[in-house]
């Protein structure tokens, strides 16, 4: 069994990386196989400079789709996921707003979303982890809605769906680690308990 973690930031090594590092080494402790994807080390460009490649089936014209003219590490990306059974999403908040790099790597996936493996990924999970101060910002009830309908779409069972209030840990946690509190620990914990054992059961 293997678990991929995609840390949406578009920093090196933030609170995200921090908390995708923590889970995969939980997981490694159960015996899962794992891989971390930083989208920072990633080429994620959005969708542009086309001629609806992948949507020519619907052109009377022409009925068959073509190849996406990008070539970057999107599609790369995406295949590893569907070859994990478990799957951890780490996703920042830019201005109240999920990161442009999900937004981009989420739409780029509409070129060869057909190709995915339905009936492995049926047999798969998903859990995310946001974080979101609702407080600061007017957008994060937007942000938290659009990526529970992201996890919802992916044809895996959702587990986990874990927000993050950032000020509720520390005073300033833009540049100081918040995996150090043991309080988001605790939860980290639970979370990865909690998909692995849906991983199992589901793979019985």
């Amino acid at each position: 069994m293997k678990a991929t973690a995609l840390v949406v930031s578009a920093r090196k090594h933030g609170n995200c990386f921090d908390f995708a590092e923590y889970v995969l080494e939980h997981c490694k402790t159960q015996g899962v196989e794992t891989e971390l994807i930083n989208f920072y080390d990633h080429t994620i460009t959005p969708c542009q400079g086309c001629e609806y490649e992948c949507i020519q089936r619907l052109d009377p014209h022409k009925a068959e789709d073509a190849a996406c003219p990008i070539q970057d590490d999107v599609r790369p990306i995406w295949e590893k996921t569907w070859q994990s059974e478990i799957l951890f999403l780490f996703v920042p908040n830019y201005g109240g707003m999920v990161p442009a790099l999900w937004l981009a790597f989420s739409q780029r996936s509409q070129a060869f979303f057909r190709h995915a493996p339905v009936e492995k990924l049926e047999k798969s999970v998903v859990s995310a982890v946001l974080l979101v101060p609702p407080h600061q910002s007017s957008g994060a009830p937007w942000a938290l809605s659009f990526m529970g309908d992201e996890v919802k779409g992916m044809d895996r069972k959702v587990v986990g769906f874990e927000v993050i209030n950032p000020p509720e840990f520390m005073n300033e946690y833009t540049f100081h680690p918040l995996i150090q509190d043991i309080e988001i620990q605790r939860r980290l914990d639970f979370l990865t308990c909690q998909t692995i054992d849906s991983a199992l059961k589901l793979a019985i």
